[in-house]
C-alpha cells in the first residue's frame, strides 16, 4: 500500500468491508426485493461520484469494498471508474449482478481492472427462476457463467472469483434435490444458499419459512447438508439460513466491524436499514408488521466516515449489542436468528449476498 494512501487514511477505522449502495435503478423485478417497493415514487438514481469519492479515503483501511445495494450496479455508468478507484485505494472489490448487463466486453473490463469478486444472483435450478426474478432469466446467469470462465481463461486470470448466490424461498424446498446438478455444471468458486431475511408483506413473509416446526427445520437442514455432499468441491457451499427456532443471537451484519453506505452517502449499520422511500414500510417478522425505522448515523461526504464513525450516537448503538443487547430499531429484524447448519459457533458472513441483485 503507498505511503500516500497510508497517510490519507489515519484514524479512520480499519474495517472488514463497507457496502456501497452505487445505486437504486435495477432493470429487474423479483419478487422478493424491496426495490419495486421503493421505487413506487422514485425511478431510482446513482450515487453522485463526489459522494464516492468522498467515501474513497476509508477504502485504504477497508479489506473489502462491496459495490451493491437495493439495485443493479452494473446500470451506474461510471462503475469500472468506481471499481478503479477502490483496487487503486489497495482495497478488495466486490458486486453482485443479475448478469443481464455481463457483456464480454464489461467482463473483459472487470478481469481486467482488477474485480475480485464477481457475485451473480438466481432463485431457482432451471426456468422457475424466471417467474421469481423476472428480468434475470436463468439462461443469462447460465451464459455469463460460461462466458466468466472463458475471458479468464482467456485472459490468464483467477479473478473475479465468481460466487452463486442462491436464494432459496420457502416454496421452491424442493429445489435442493436439483441443486448439485446446477451448481456442478457452473463450477462456481463459490455458493452461498440464503434464505428470505426481509419480508415486506404478508405473503413474502410465508417464504422464509422453509420448514413447518422445528423438528422439520432439522430434516430440512439435512436435505441441505446432503445436497452439499454431492457437489464438487462441497467446501465451497455455506449457509445463510433465517432459522426462528434458534434463540436470539448476535447481529450475523457485522457491525463492529462493517458498514453500508446508500446511494445519498447515508452511513448505516446494514443494507436493511437503508430504506429509500419516502412511504411507509413495514418489515413483517413473526407475523405481524413492524414499520421499519431508518437508522442514520450520518453523511458524506458532508462529514468523514471517520467522523460518523467515532461519534456518540453510532458508538452508543454499536456498544449495545457488545453488552448482549439489541437496539429497538434492530429488535424485529431476522439477522439475529441466522444458521450456517454447521452447529458450530458462527463466524460473521464475509458479504451479505441476500441482497437483490
Amino acid at each position: 500500500m503507498g505511503l500516500m494512501r497510508i497517510l490519507g487514511s489515519v484514524g479512520y477505522p480499519s474495517l472488514d468491508w463497507i457496502q456501497v449502495g452505487i445505486t437504486t435503478r435495477c432493470n429487474a423485478e423479483c419478487i422478493y426485493c424491496p426495490n419495486p417497493v421503493f421505487r413506487k415514487n422514485d425511478p431510482g438514481r446513482h450515487m453522485s461520484m463526489q459522494t464516492f469519492t468522498g467515501l474513497s479515503r476509508a477504502f485504504p483501511r477497508t479489506g473489502l469494498v462491496y459495490l451493491q445495494g437495493w439495485g443493479e450496479p452494473m446500470m451506474h455508468p461510471e462503475f469500472v471508474y468506481m471499481l478503479k478507484t477502490v483496487k487503486d485505494k489497495g482495497a478488495k472489490a466486490g458486486v453482485t449482478s443479475n448478469a443481464s448487463l455481463l457483456t464480454d466486453e464489461r467482463i473483459r473490463r472487470l478481469v481486467d481492472q482488477g474485480l475480485d469478486v464477481l457475485g451473480l444472483s438466481v432463485a431457482g435450478v432451471d426456468e422457475a427462476n424466471d417467474r421469481i426474478r423476472p428480468g434475470s432469466p436463468i439462461k443469462k446467469v447460465r451464459q455469463a457463467v460460461e462466458n466468466v470462465h472463458r475471458i479468464r481463461a482467456l485472459m490468464g486470470s483467477s479473478t473475479p472469483s465468481l460466487h452463486l448466490a442462491y436464494m432459496l424461498m420457502g416454496s421452491r424446498r424442493s429445489d435442493i434435490r436439483g441443486m448439485p446438478g446446477f451448481i456442478n455444471s457452473l463450477a462456481p468458486d463459490q455458493v452461498v444458499v440464503s434464505t428470505l431475511t426481509l419480508a415486506l408483506d404478508q405473503e413474502m413473509e410465508k417464504e422464509m419459512y422453509p420448514a413447518r416446526n422445528k423438528d422439520d427445520f432439522e430434516e430440512f437442514r439435512e436435505e441441505l447438508l446432503d445436497m452439499k455432499s454431492q457437489v464438487d468441491g462441497q467446501k465451497k457451499v455455506f449457509f445463510h439460513v433465517y432459522n426462528p427456532y434458534l434463540s436470539e443471537g448476535p447481529c450475523s451484519e457485522n457491525i463492529h466491524r462493517a458498514c453500508y453506505v446508500d446511494v445519498d452517502g447515508r452511513v448505516l449499520p446494514c443494507v436493511y436499514t437503508d430504506v429509500s422511500t419516502r412511504d411507509r414500510v413495514y418489515r413483517y417478522f413473526r407475523g405481524r408488521p413492524h414499520p421499519v425505522q431508518p437508522i442514520d448515523f450520518g453523511h458524506v461526504p458532508g462529514d468523514t466516515l471517520k467522523n460518523i464513525w467515532k461519534s456518540r450516537l453510532y458508538r452508543e448503538f454499536r456498544n449495545t449489542f457488545s453488552a448482549g443487547e439489541c437496539p429497538e430499531k434492530c429488535a424485529t429484524c431476522s439477522k439475529r436468528f441466522i444458521d450456517d447448519l454447521t452447529h458450530e459457533e458462527p463466524e460473521p458472513i464475509r458479504v451479505d449476498y441476500t441482497g437483490p441483485a
